[in-house]
């Protein structure tokens, strides 16, 4: 993943240097009009785990600027996740939703419209959980452990949680933006299955026991579909 961070980091100075640099081209009497709209994005991170894990997903971003530096932000999707480890065999699956905010604290010379940005979201999932075998280890027997099969529903569950973020998009052509987040969440709710456990949770990730944080990061494909110009 350090690869992609570093490329978008990249992406991101070199769009800002030849912003600059055809900025100071023109006479600064010029006054230059800001388009605002709603920008509607891919994160490109689940395509990317669909390669390497055995996992499906989608999630969507979607944006509106209600002030200069202040953006109301809405994600939703949907993870399909199949956990095989020694111990454990399940998958999960489920739809999720985050609402909230991005501050934009990095000052664009007239002109530029890239963002460095710390953002807050509340995330909620719905999802089920289906436990399809564990093993039974015999302390006597460690050569033939059983494996019990056991395919066990559990539908309906969901979870809430908190996440604190901060990132960056660079608009690197008219109203297209490439964007990267890294993301730590808080676990604050979760409904538990009974005699089991959740190992998943769709939006929110791995989920371990005794530690309710988590983290995260998106790489984002913006679009932002013009309304007006000030």
């Amino acid at each position: 993943m350090s690869k992609y961070f570093f490329s978008f980091f990249l992406v991101f100075f070199i769009n800002i240097e030849l912003s600059s640099q055809e900025n100071n081209i023109e006479n600064d009497s010029i006054s230059i009009k800001k388009t605002y709209g709603i920008r509607l994005g891919l994160d490109l991170s689940k395509q990317i785990r669909m390669l390497t894990e055995d996992y499906k997903g989608l999630s969507l971003y979607s944006d509106l600027k209600i002030k200069e530096d202040i953006f109301v932000v809405l994600e939703f999707g949907n993870d399909n996740k199949t956990i095989n480890d020694e111990n454990i065999n399940s998958k999960v699956n489920g739809s999720y939703y985050k609402l909230g905010f991005n501050y934009n604290f990095y000052k664009n010379l007239p002109g530029l419209n890239n963002e460095i940005y710390f953002g807050i979201r509340y995330g909620m999932s719905k999802f089920n959980n289906e436990l399809l075998s564990f093993k039974v280890y015999d302390i006597d027997n460690n050569w033939n452990n059983e494996s019990i099969v056991v395919n066990r529903k559990f539908n309906n569950l969901n979870a809430g949680w908190i996440e604190l973020i901060l990132g960056f998009n660079a608009e690197i052509s008219k109203n297209i933006y490439m964007g990267i987040s890294l993301r730590v969440n808080r676990l604050i709710s979760q409904q538990i299955p009974s005699n089991y456990t959740n190992f998943f949770i769709p939006g929110f990730n791995k989920v371990t026991e005794n530690n309710n944080f988590g983290t995260g990061i998106t790489y984002n494909l913006i679009y932002q579909i013009p309304i007006l110009k000030k």
